[in-house]
């Protein structure tokens, strides 16, 4: 039952990180007016507001103009819930330091940020820009907040730590962006991609960087050839990367204290 009703709580958030995905890029408010149909306009109801139950009651359709939901909605809240539940099972200590409530901002900016750079190849910076300093507080404050290092760091060096992940992701992506100018004769990463890998870094230390970009690429490459294969994407079609290190890092962090890759990332 409390795994039931911590899912929930996540799908409701993954609501909510639906209204950011529509409306921010949009440059609407995301608090007024209340949730719409996109394409009548209506008023969305509570009832049909449920996350993940409405889409299947309604069968992916409008009450008013049965014109269809983007099943974009419910995949965003069953993603959100799963992941809630992962990291309370994960990550959930009593105290007043709980990494749980840092990761879980992660988490929820990493999924807005994912879902607005998937339809609108843009990282907003309204998300991304405020993640940084929040990753560089929690590893100030919380000693269970961190990638590899042991809980028996000081504040200090989880901040350097943290520091170091967040100007190693920004490199990174300066470098690969660098390289793309030359060889490929356009741009490779955006400036969004370094924004997003410097959060990323200040929330996992310059290690989880790398492990994100590892699985971050494997995922990406997966994808990308069955779109391609697919038909619904062109070898030569742009392919927004945030998704994707957003998939890694989330893995990354999800992975931690793995023993597989203890062995390559020695704390």
């Amino acid at each position: 039952m409390k795994e039931i009703l911590i899912f929930f709580i996540g799908a409701c958030f993954g609501s909510f990180a639906n209204v950011c995905i529509f409306r921010l890029p949009r440059k609407k408010s995301i608090v007024y007016p209340s949730s719409f149909c996109p394409k009548c306009r209506r008023t969305i109801r509570w009832y049909d507001n449920i996350p993940i139950l409405s889409y299947i009651f309604l069968r992916g359709r409008c009450r008013y103009c049965r014109k269809t939901i983007s099943p974009r909605y419910p995949i965003v809240e069953f993603a959100m819930g799963l992941l809630t539940l992962l990291l309370y099972e994960k990550f959930w200590t009593v105290g007043l330091y709980c990494p749980f409530l840092l990761y879980f901002i992660f988490v929820f900016g990493l999924v807005i940020i994912s879902g607005i750079d998937f339809e609108t190849f843009l990282v907003p910076d309204i998300i991304v820009l405020p993640l940084i300093p929040i990753g560089l507080v929690g590893a100030l404050v919380c000693a269970n907040f961190f990638f590899y290092p042991s809980g028996q760091w000081s504040g200090v060096n989880r901040l350097m730590y943290s520091v170091s992940g967040a100007f190693t992701g920004a490199l990174i992506v300066a470098i690969l962006a660098i390289i793309g100018k030359i060889v490929w004769k356009k741009e490779a990463m955006g400036g969004g991609d370094l924004k997003l890998l410097s959060a990323i870094g200040s929330f996992l230390g310059w290690k989880g960087v790398f492990v994100s970009i590892f699985f971050g690429s494997i995922t990406g490459t997966i994808i990308s050839v069955a779109l391609i294969y697919s038909r619904k994407k062109k070898w030569d079609d742009y392919v927004p990367f945030g998704p994707y290190l957003a998939i890694g890092a989330i893995i990354a962090m999800l992975l931690k204290g793995n023993y597989f890759l203890s062995l390559y990332f020695i704390p």
